[in-house]
Parts: structure tokens; sequence; C-alpha cells
């Protein structure tokens, strides 16, 4: 019998949702089907003033209920984790759900790694109705250790990552001030101060939505920026600049994604929104934006072009549109596993020591 089998752990888990009532009974359904003997669950969820069904679904469930008045998901998320009281946090978004393993591959490395301050797992990408697509995110190799520098380079998804209570304290609240990310710059906080361990298992459905809205997404851009110039800037120059070619690759990365939405919205006839992409592109990265639209012109898909087949409309992340040509990029969201790593754009992925 192993350790983790032998003594139990207690680990709260944050859930922030808003006006997602059937998606977040999903949500909770999959966590609570993970309670167990060797998993104590202390579920908080924290509604940030939701005026669907979400109180009744609530009602159906053991939770600790915080309720809040649009204070926004990165203040949303601080009140859940100061409510925590379980020796780990975990985060979950509301669209997502957790797989029958989630926790229990965390744990066990946490058993033989005390001194981790973090461990997380793979998600897998699937679209709005669950049905899995691509291989699981980040792709391996995934090795535990000081991993910073490799987190620089990718953010695994919150559902996934297991943080010790004591380590979360110290790190402190997420900050609110960011545009979005709030999650990957906490967790570079953490891998700044203790080794984190990965274990290449996928526990999550990391479910895409339906619709690409490039506004909520250019959003992230500034706060991805802001977030790598706020770890790195403090560096010795040598290391500093050993690390910007990180930073170039997410422009780049960054640019992919808004030439390929340029494209489907081009294919959808909505031309000012294509060419608003093309302007985000641009933004993030000239030459790698130009570069894209070289090699994809014109922006349609041409019959005699390999495309990805459409799947069912994704709720979450990157959600694949029909006859995307071959170098075509899935339709931006909010929610996209950001990071060059952990897409599945046509850019090549950058390597680093350790891997992603």
């Amino acid at each position: 019998m192993s350790e983790v089998a032998a003594k139990p752990h207690r680990i709260s888990v944050i859930v922030t949702t808003k006006n997602r009532a059937p998606l977040l009974a999903e949500a909770l359904d999959s966590v609570f089907a993970v309670q167990g003997p060797r998993v104590h669950l202390e579920v908080i969820l924290v509604d940030d003033g939701s005026t669907d069904e979400t109180p009744d679904v609530v009602r159906r469930y053991p939770v600790h209920h915080i309720r809040t008045e649009g204070i926004g998901m990165a203040r949303a998320r601080n009140r859940g984790l100061r409510a925590a009281t379980g020796d780990f946090v975990t985060l979950l978004d509301d669209d997502d759900v957790w797989l029958p393993n989630n926790m229990l591959p965390q744990l066990e490395l946490f058993e033989k790694h005390p001194e981790f301050g973090a461990v997380h797992a793979q998600s897998q990408l699937t679209d709005y109705h669950k049905n899995p697509y691509g291989d699981p995110v980040p792709q391996g190799p995934l090795p535990s250790g000081w991993i910073f520098e490799d987190l620089l380079e990718y953010w695994p998804q919150v559902g996934t990552i297991l943080t010790r209570t004591s380590v979360a304290r110290e790190v402190g609240d997420l900050d609110p001030a960011l545009t979005g990310d709030t999650d990957w710059e906490w967790l570079l906080r953490v891998a700044r101060r203790y080794p984190l361990g990965r274990v290449e298992v996928p526990v999550l459905l990391f479910r895409q939505r339906e619709a690409a809205n490039e506004e909520l997404f250019w959003r992230r851009f500034p706060a991805m920026v802001e977030i790598f110039h706020r770890h790195t800037g403090h560096l010795p120059f040598a290391d500093w600049l050993r690390l910007r070619p990180i930073l170039w690759r997410h422009r780049g990365w960054w640019a992919s994604q808004f030439v390929g939405q340029a494209q489907l919205n081009h294919e959808n006839g909505e031309r000012s929104r294509a060419l608003r992409s093309l302007l985000y592109a641009f933004r993030c990265s000239p030459p790698h934006a130009l570069l894209n639209c070289i090699r994809s012109w014109p922006l349609r898909a041409r019959p005699e072009e390999k495309t990805v087949p459409a799947l069912a409309p994704p709720p979450g992340a990157i959600p694949v549109a029909p006859s995307i040509p071959r170098l075509s990029i899935p339709p931006l969201s909010e929610k996209s596993p950001i990071g060059p790593r952990s897409s599945r754009s046509s850019m090549p992925p950058p390597r680093s020591s350790g891997g992603r």
C-alpha cells in the first residue's frame, strides 16, 4: 500500500464561476467523483455575481459558498485561497472537467519529494462537447526540479496544478492588476522559490469555447509581456540576455495565432475582424506576422491544401474550425493554452533545458 493510500490528504479546491450553471454542474460532478479514502476534498465555490441558475446548482453540492459581486477572477480566486484550510490547494475553471485520476499523480510525487512547492500534470484539449483532440499538453519530456526557466516558456492549465497551502500563503495573492494570466505569474513566483514537480499524465479535460474572441484574447498579450519582464528584469544581464529569445518566441506564437484568426474571419466574410486580427498580429511581432502572412497567402483555404476536419464547438481555449489551411492555427479564445510549446501552431516549438 502506497503512502498516499495510507495517509489521506485534505485538498482545497477553489472553483470560481459566473453565469455558467450547466458547465459548473459538470465541473463539480467531476471533482466530487474523485473524493475518496485517499483524497479528502474541501470545495470552495466563489460565485462572482451570477444571475442565472448558479445558486440552484450550488445548493446540490457540499461546498463552501462565497458570493462576490463582479470583482474579477483574480480577486475571486484570492478570496477562495484565503478561505482554504487544506494541506494543498488547487484552482479549477468552471468549464473544465477533472478526470477520475486527478490529484493522485501529484500527491504521489509530493510523497516522494516533500521539497516540491507545487506539482502539475497534463491536460487534454477537448471541444465544447468534451471530444478530445490533439496530444496532452504540455508535451513531454517533463522533468521535475528547478524549472523556473522552463515555465517562462509555457503555462499549464490551473486545474492540473496542486500547490502546498503553506507555499501558496508564502507567495501571496494573484495579481488583479494584470489583464490576464495571473495564474502563470503566480506559479512563476512559486518556481522562483521552490523546485516543482511535473507528471506526464493527463488529469483534466481542458474544454474549449465555441466562439473565438480576438478582443478578449488580445487583452492577454500585454499581460504576458509584463509578466515576462517582471520575472526576468531583475536577473544579471547575461541571464536576461540569454532568456530574451523566449519572449521572442512568445511574440511569434501570438502573431501566428492572430494570423490564423484573420484567416478564419476572412473565410467567414468578416473582413473588418480579419483586418483587426492582422493588426494585432503585427503589434505582437511584425516579422513573425509578415512571415505567417506570406506563408499562408491568400487568406483563404484552397482545395489543394490539407485541411483540419471540423470539431464540435470548443469551449475554453482554442476551438478548431473547418477548412483551416495546413499552415493555420486553430481559432483563438481568451482561454487558450498559451505558450509556444503548448500550442498546436505551425511555429516550431522552442526547446529549453528540460523541455516541455
